[in-house]
């Protein structure tokens, strides 16, 4: 008998089984520490938004902690993509141009599911157990949305409402994937805010700061608009290229 094969397989056996231990012992802590929390904020433009963290587990395969948020907002516009195309580019305005997450998303998918007229879940991927950061991640989708529903978001989607017809709309095949773009010979000083028309301040993390440099929002304009021509052309095989390789 073979009893250096048996030991070896008695070794591997409590290996596994300290594994699915340690795993499942994390899902549950991940759960327990994130899971049902609250957060109910009235935006700058419009009623109470209400958002829940109804699930959240550990994927050992994907080494990902999948959240599901679920969402009732009474602002939101009929049609959800349109929601999802501005907070998708709230957020890689406000998180994803920093250096520390640009090549390295702490949010590495974000999956918008139709509910209801008000109610709406997101199911995000995060690169992360730790609770706190579990918690962060959170809060990022509350930031963002409140962005969503503000004066200076409402100028920007009137500025897309106003030229999307300018844009050229790009498609490339490129590594298996379809690429989307949008460019236009426009002119960014037509979508400067004129003072009476468009008056407002620029929400961010940091809290309210007024933006003077008119001729910043006229660029800022223009790229939402390049951003929201391709999505709605590429609709999720455009969002699959929100985060930069």
């Amino acid at each position: 008998m073979d009893i250096s094969g048996v030991i070896s397989s008695i070794r591997l056996a409590r290996e596994v089984i300290s594994s699915q231990k340690s795993t499942s012992e994390m899902r549950r802590k991940i759960f327990d520490s994130v899971a049902g929390q609250e957060i109910s904020f009235t935006p700058e433009v419009g009623d109470e938004i209400q958002l829940q963290l109804r699930n959240c587990a550990f994927d050992e395969d994907d080494k990902l902690t999948y959240m599901t948020v679920s969402v009732s907002d009474p602002n939101r516009p009929d049609d959800l993509f349109q929601l999802e195309t501005d907070m998708r580019y709230h957020y890689f305005q406000i998180y994803m141009k920093r250096a520390t997450e640009r090549g390295n998303p702490l949010i590495k998918s974000m999956n918008f599911v139709e509910l209801g007229p008000e109610d709406f879940k997101i199911e995000v991927g995060v690169e992360s157990t730790d609770p706190p950061t579990l918690q962060l991640s959170f809060e990022r989708i509350e930031k963002v949305l409140a962005q969503v529903h503000t004066e200076y978001h409402h100028y920007l989607r009137s500025m897309y409402e106003e030229y999307e017809d300018e844009f050229e709309l790009t498609k490339e095949f490129k590594d298996g994937q379809m690429w989307y773009s949008a460019k236009s010979d426009l002119d960014k000083k037509e979508m400067v805010p004129h003072p009476g028309e468009h008056d407002f301040e620029i929400w961010t993390m940091d809290g309210d700061v007024e933006m003077h440099d008119r001729i910043m929002i006229s660029n800022s304009a223009y790229d939402f608009v390049q951003h929201a021509v391709a999505a709605e052309a590429g609709e999720d095989d455009f969002f699959t290229l929100t985060y930069p390789p």
